[in-house]
This record gives C-alpha cells, sequence and structure tokens, in this order.
C-alpha cells in the first residue's frame, strides 16, 4: 500500500492503493440557478470540494470519497456555523441551513448538484436528514441517467474486521473490511502506543485480502480476526485519546476521513464493546520487576545507578506509552533516550554515561522474558547506540571526573505532558552549549542543564525567534545574580523566563495569541509563581528592552 505525497486540489491524495490511479477529472459545475439565500455560497464551497476530491480518486472509489468529502464538510460546518450557544438554540440554525441547503439542492438541474444533494441525504446527521432525504427523492424522481456508483454512496456494509499489532507493540492496525462487490475497499486505522494509544492515520486501502497479503510479505506482525463491534471499540476509545490533544499530531488523511470514519462506526447495528481497562503498575510492582532485573544475569557488571536508570525506563515505557514496560522497541528506545530522560532529569556525565549498558541489557533481558525475536531485539539495543550522543548533549559538564556514581535531580516532578516529550523537539535541533569558563563546578553544572533547557522551552512554547533570548537570560541569570537561583525551584526557572519573553514582547493580552492563563498552562505552571520568579529576574537583572 502506498499514499500518494500530493495534496488535494484536483490532484492524487488520500488513497493508499497499489496500482491505483485517478481517471478523467470532472469539469466544473454548470447550470447553476442563481439564488441569494446564505446557503449558496457554503453549498458551492462543499460542491467544489467534492469535485476536486472525486478528481483525486479512482472511478472505483467515487462513492467512498464522496462520503468522506461531504461526511468532512458537514463536520466543519458543525464547528463553524453552529458552534455556541444553547442546544435548542443551535439545533434551530441547523434544521435552518439544512433545509434551505435541501430547498436550492432540490431546484437545482445540474448533475453534480444532484450528486452532493444525495451524499448529503445519505450523511448528515437527524438534523438535516428528513428535508435533504425528501428533497433527493423529488428530483431522483425527474433526473436523467444517474451513474450506478452514485446509488452506492454512504450505503456500504461492514463485514468483518481484523487487528494486525506490531511485534514491538508500537502501534496497531485496525482493518475494516467493505467486501462490496462493486467497490470493495477497506478502512484502515492506525493506533499509536507510543503516544497515548491515539488514532494517528486513517486511510481508504484495498481488499482486504490484499491487506492481509501485505502484512504476511511484510512479517513482524500478529494479525487476529475480531468483531465489528470489538473493532468500533477499538477505534472509538483511541479516537477519544486523540480528541484530548487541541492539536493532535496526525496525518492529511485522518483529517479527511475521520468523519467518514465516525459515521460508519456510529451506524453499526452492534453498540461498540469498550476495550478492557489497562491495568495500572503500581510503584511497588515496578519496584518488583527493577528487583527482579538486578537479580538475573542480564545485570551482572552494570553501573551502582542501575537501578535507578531502569525505574526511569519503567516509569517512561508505563506512564507515557501504552504496552507495558517490557515492550522491545526500537522507537521506545529514541523516544526515552532522546527527548523524554534528557528533560525529565539534570544529571551529570557519570551518569548519562551509564545509561546506554543499563537500557541495552534491559532490553535483552526483556526481550528474553516475553520470547521475542532476536533480530528484533537486536534493533532496539543498536538504536540505544543511534540515540546515546542525546544524553551526551545534556549532561552536566563533569571536569572532576572523579568516577563517582552519577548525581541526577528531577527537572520536573509533575510534568506528564505527552506533546512536550514527544512533539515539542519537532524543527528545534539541540540547544547550543553555554560558555562556562570562569564558572566553578556547581554554577557549570547549573548552567549546563539552565540555559539550554530555556532555549528549548522558548523555542517549543513562543517560537525559535525568542530561543536565543532565553538563552542570553539564562547565562546571565547564572553569572551575575547565582544566589537569585535559590529563592525558586530549578525548573521553574526556565518557564520564568519564557513569561518573561512573551511579556516583553507583547504576546501576552487582548488581541495578542496568548492569554496569561494559556502560556501558564502550556508552562505547566501557574501565573502567580511565574510572575513572582520573573520579578525577580527583572529586579536583579539589567536586561535589555
Amino acid at each position: 500500500m502506498t499514499k500518494s505525497p500530493r495534496g488535494r486540489d484536483g490532484r492524487r491524495s488520500h488513497l493508499r492503493l497499489v496500482d491505483s490511479s485517478p481517471d478523467q477529472a470532472h469539469g466544473p459545475a454548470a447550470g447553476v440557478d442563481v439564488d441569494t439565500t446564505p446557503s449558496v455560497a457554503v453549498l458551492e464551497t462543499l460542491l467544489e470540494t467534492l469535485t476536486l476530491d472525486l478528481a483525486a480518486a479512482p472511478r472505483s472509489l467515487h462513492p467512498v470519497i464522496a462520503e468522506a468529502s461531504v461526511a468532512r464538510s458537514a463536520a466543519m460546518l458543525a464547528d463553524q456555523l453552529w458552534p455556541a450557544g444553547r442546544p435548542d438554540e443551535i439545533g434551530e440554525v441547523e434544521r435552518f441551513f439544512w433545509a434551505d441547503a435541501a430547498r436550492v439542492l432540490g431546484e437545482r438541474r445540474d448533475q453534480e448538484s444532484f450528486l452532493l444533494l444525495t451524499s448529503l441525504a445519505r450523511t448528515v446527521g437527524p438534523a438535516g436528514r428528513l428535508p435533504l432525504q425528501r428533497a433527493h427523492l423529488s428530483r431522483l424522481r425527474t433526473e436523467g441517467e444517474v451513474p450506478d456508483w452514485v446509488t452506492r454512496i454512504a450505503g456500504f456494509r461492514l463485514t468483518s474486521a481484523i487487528v494486525s499489532e506490531d511485534i514491538t507493540g508500537d502501534g496497531l492496525s485496525v482493518v475494516l473490511d467493505y467486501d462490496d462487490e462493486q467497490h470493495p475497499h477497506t478502512v484502515v486505522v492506525f493506533i499509536d502506543n507510543n503516544i497515548g494509544a491515539i488514532v494517528k492515520d486513517v486511510f481508504v486501502g484495498p481488499p482486504v485480502d490484499r491487506v492481509l497479503d501485505a502484512y504476511q510479505r511484510g512479517g513482524r506482525v500478529t494479525i487476529r480476526t475480531v468483531r465489528p463491534a470489538t473493532a468500533a471499540g477499538i477505534i472509538l476509545q483511541a479516537l477519544g485519546e486523540t480528541n484530548d490533544y487541541d492539536e493532535p499530531p496526525v496525518s492529511e488523511d485522518f483529517e479527511f476521513f475521520s468523519a467518514l470514519l465516525v459515521n460508519r462506526l456510529t451506524q453499526l447495528p452492534e453498540r461498540p464493546v469498550r476495550p478492557p481497562i489497562r491495568p495500572l503498575l503500581s510503584p511497588r510492582q515496578r519496584d518488583q520487576l527493577v528487583d527482579e532485573f538486578l537479580e538475573s544475569t542480564f545485570a551482572a557488571g552494570l553501573s551502582a545507578d542501575a537501578a535507578d536508570i531502569v525505574r526511569l525506563w519503567v516509569d517512561h515505557a508505563v506512564d507515557h506509552t501504552v504496552g507495558g514496560p517490557l515492550r522491545v522497541s526500537a522507537v521506545l528506545a529514541e523516544l526515552f533516550l532522546a527527548h523524554w530522560l534528557p528533560r525529565k532529569i539534570l544529571a551529570d556525565s557519570t551518569y548519562f554515561d551509564a545509561v546506554p549498558s543499563v537500557v541495552k541489557a534491559w532490553l535483552a533481558y526483556a526481550g528474553d522474558r516475553t520470547q521475542l525475536a532476536l533480530d528484533v531485539i537486536d534493533e532496539a539495543v543498536d538504536a540505544v547506540d543511534i540515540w546515546a550522543p542525546a544524553l551526551d548533549a545534556a549532561a552536566i559538564i563533569d571536569p572532576a571526573g572523579d568516577g563517582k556514581p552519577g548525581e541526577r535531580v528531577f527537572l520536573d516532578d509533575t510534568t506528564s505532558d505527552l506533546e512536550d516529550a514527544y512533539r515539542a523537539l519537532s524543527g528545534l535541533g539541540s540547544p547550543p552549549r553555554p560558555d562556562l569558563q570562569g564558572l566553578d563546578k556547581s554554577q557549570a553544572a547549573t548552567l549546563s542543564v539552565l540555559a539550554p533547557h530555556a532555549w528549548l522551552m522558548a523555542g517549543e512554547t513562543l517560537g525559535t525567534a525568542y530561543a536565543p533570548d532565553a538563552f542570553d537570560i539564562a547565562e546571565r541569570l547564572v553569572r551575575d545574580a547565582p544566589d537569585l537561583l535559590a529563592k525558586a525551584r530549578l525548573s521553574t526557572w526556565p518557564r520564568a523566563i519564557v513569561w518573561l519573553l512573551a511579556h516583553r514582547h507583547r504576546l501576552v493580552g487582548p488581541g495578542e495569541p496568548l492569554t496569561p492563563y494559556a502560556l501558564a498552562t502550556d508552562l505547566a505552571s501557574s501565573p502567580a509563581t511565574l510572575r513572582k520568579t520573573a520579578k525577580l529576574l527583572t529586579d536583579t537583572l539589567i536586561l535589555p528592552r
């Protein structure tokens, strides 16, 4: 299965069909009557969108794409045209709009508007269904030749479902099979376990036998058949996790097909079966896992920090991903070493130097316990070497090099935001290294973490243009006012610096991109704490305007 990289403006997109190509593009709608009601402009946009979406698809999938296009448009209308007010007011606006839309489309005589009317009549919810269906039936009596595929819009029946799960536990695909004689297809839903089991992708695939063949040829997956109601429950729960994000990291195809997916799942004759609640590991159970590892032969010769490092791995796997602490995955190794651990703790080079060997030993131990294939374990172990330099970049400079057990301090004991852990670093790259000349060991250690941390947080929260200023303020704080550091937690200072920059550059306030509350929420702190700490900076340091 493949995906075209091109967009939705009349070119290929949204489909992942092997050897598929679009048919001749449709021309623009013609013969449209003039109307002055507010619905007309919206309907013209829906019609244009539908025409372009169909032009990007092979004719065999036109009924599916028509359903998806209109379902998406209807969902966007619900967000834009009736998002506020009391429920009865919202319903009245919605009913009026769809009644007017039904009248406008019912009076037209071109085939494109009939196609739109058919799609709307079979897709829109209860508030607009009756007038749209009446208008559709009225036009159907007088309509000329109607393409056979139009009668299949929103008329597909789910016949079976399979779940394909990666053996590393990184994610699973739920494949919904619509075994129609004329338009067989699947809807494939990918759920990413490394980002809290959210739905990350939805796309139309080929018939289920070709999907199964592709999975079997690719290997490294387990495949099982499930009831449609069970598949629906898995997907709806994951969609709930996706909706918890303000801006979830989803694909373009998710945006296009998610409304179709929800419509189809909510119209199943069976009630969706909710998946079992994922078991949680208590602190005692986590400690027991660590003890069992330390008693095994895999832990022989490891650093004195091994217990602490393994416990951090267990906490990360359980609290921030799905699948459990014994999951062996190259992606999980990347997330732990390159993103989560450097942002979670302040540690010296002795401590971070011990991490790769401990993680490798744990992966070998976990792979042995779960009887995982050796090549999968080797892939995860190799990933540790690839991402270990991220720890080197985050380590406190340790000029003494006395070989004592490493030290680590949690930068933030409260942050559990998945977006911070896995998405925030995109586009920023690695922070600069501060100049440590003239500083004692304690100051050098503080600056080595504080300045890059402020740089990253400012770049992630405000934009890359603000990262250098945050770095400079952090450096001045350590060099010019080291006694000030004791007046707040170390993890508060980067947040206070970002708060200060946002206000200095007038990014906060009426008509601005941020509100004080929203910024404080992004920084995982309270406005009062940030305001107080930022004032310490301005009262002590002379900062440029």
